[in-house]
């Protein structure tokens, strides 16, 4: 039985369409809104605080921020091929 996020369900609610073309034919935005940004910037990190977990691994306070900056300048830089969102947290 296939597992659906929240994201996946309340898209196919908005258009399914839509779903059917982000979901499973894979077709992507060229440009990324900030609210996809900033959403990917946080499932990241989570997911690494979880992977990490897994392996018996706690990450502080300090290390988690430093990964969500590294992966920030990272990928801020090559958001549309242009060089933006270069801010800390």
């Amino acid at each position: 039985m296939p597992i659906y996020s929240h994201s996946q369900l309340s898209t196919y609610e908005d258009c399914p369409m839509k779903y059917k073309f982000f979901y499973r034919y894979k077709i992507k935005r060229e440009q990324e809104d900030v609210g996809a940004f900033l959403g990917s910037m946080a499932h990241d990190t989570l997911q690494k605080c979880y992977d990490d977990l897994r392996f018996t691994k706690v990450n502080s306070l300090s290390d988690l921020l430093d990964y969500y900056n590294k992966t920030w300048q990272d990928k801020s830089n090559i958001v549309g091929g242009k060089r933006c969102l270069n801010l800390r947290l």
